[in-house]
Parts: structure tokens; sequence; C-alpha cells
């Protein structure tokens, strides 16, 4: 059974779709956000309901017992209701940091350090001038090996061309392997 293998046609390169992919993405989550928004508000209304009725002191517990948000994630959906109308906040976040002074931060683990002071000792510039010394290096090599193809073809073709005794197969064969030398060095 032979496979035929179809085409692909690229329409627009990688390099467009990479930035329009993210974009798409981006939207969805603020969508996702927007969406939420509603009920965020629903559960900060019902949540000051039931804070009404328990005993002073003992809403966190309870949060903590029937819920798996933090009491700090209810009192943020509680403030919602409190100090924003139906349209100020296109999404939870932007209300959280416009009434709670949220700062996203992150929190270094403990193995961060070590891996910072071993980045700070490393000598960029001396791998960078390794780099191009291995680069050059190689490019020394490649002249050296296409010099060496070029004069084995020489000093064999001297020998098989059809012209100085050989024959045209021979001197076939030895174009190709020089074509085949030739291509594995570059």
């Amino acid at each position: 059974m032979e496979l035929v293998a179809k085409s692909k046609q690229v329409v627009r390169p990688l390099r467009v779709l990479v930035p329009l992919i993210k974009e798409d993405l981006a939207q969805a989550r603020e969508a996702v956000e927007k969406a939420g928004l509603p009920y965020y508000r629903a559960a900060g209304e019902k949540l000051l309901e039931a804070k009404e009725q328990l005993p002073h002191g003992e809403f966190k517990a309870w949060v903590d017992r029937n819920f798996t948000v933090k009491y700090r994630q209810a009192s943020l959906y509680m403030k919602l209701v409190q100090k924003s109308s139906r349209d100020d906040f296109s999404s939870l976040q932007a209300f959280r940091r416009a009434n709670t002074g949220y700062k996203q931060t992150v929190h270094p683990q403990v193995w961060h350090e070590p891996i910072k002071e071993a980045i700070g000792k490393v000598n960029v510039e001396s791998l960078k001038q390794d780099a191009l010394a291995k680069q050059e290096e190689r490019a020394l090599q490649r002249k050296l090996a296409l010099s060496l193809i070029d004069i084995g073809f020489k000093a064999l073709a001297s020998k098989l061309h059809p012209d100085k005794g050989g024959s045209r197969e021979a001197m076939a064969r030895l174009n190709r392997v020089r074509e085949l030398l030739r291509g594995a060095v570059t």
C-alpha cells in the first residue's frame, strides 16, 4: 500500500500567526473574566446576607468550612457589591486593582537565590568569545576540508578524465563523490 503525502497549503506564515493567536487567547481570558463578574457579584450579595445571620466573628470560620474560596476572596466579592455599580468594572481583576491596592507579587522560592547567585557568576562575555572562537574554528575547518576535496579531485581527475586515459563513467563517479563531499562539509 502506497501512502501519498498531501501538501499543506500555508496561508499565513507562523510569524504572523503567533501574535494573532496570542491576541485571541488574551481576548478569551478577558471575556471569561467579564462573563464571570455578574456571578461574583451575586455570590457577594448572598455572602453579605449570610454574614448578617451569623454571630460577630464567626463569618470567616463559616466561609472556610463551607467553600473552597478563602475568606479574603469572599471579602472581595462582598466589596464588589458594596463599592461598585453594575457597569463600573470590566472584570474582577480590574475591581481588585482599583479598590484593594492589589499588587500581584511573586514570592521567591527558597531555591531562587542560589540560582541567581550562580547565574551572576557566569562570565557571559567569555562564553560569547568561546562561541565565536569555535565558530571561527569550524569555518577554518570547512575551508580546509573544501581545499582537500578540490586537491584530491584534481589529482584523481588528471588520471580518470577520458582525455587522460580514463573513462566517462569513472569521471562521472568522481564528480558525484566530489559533490557529495562538498555537500557534507557545507
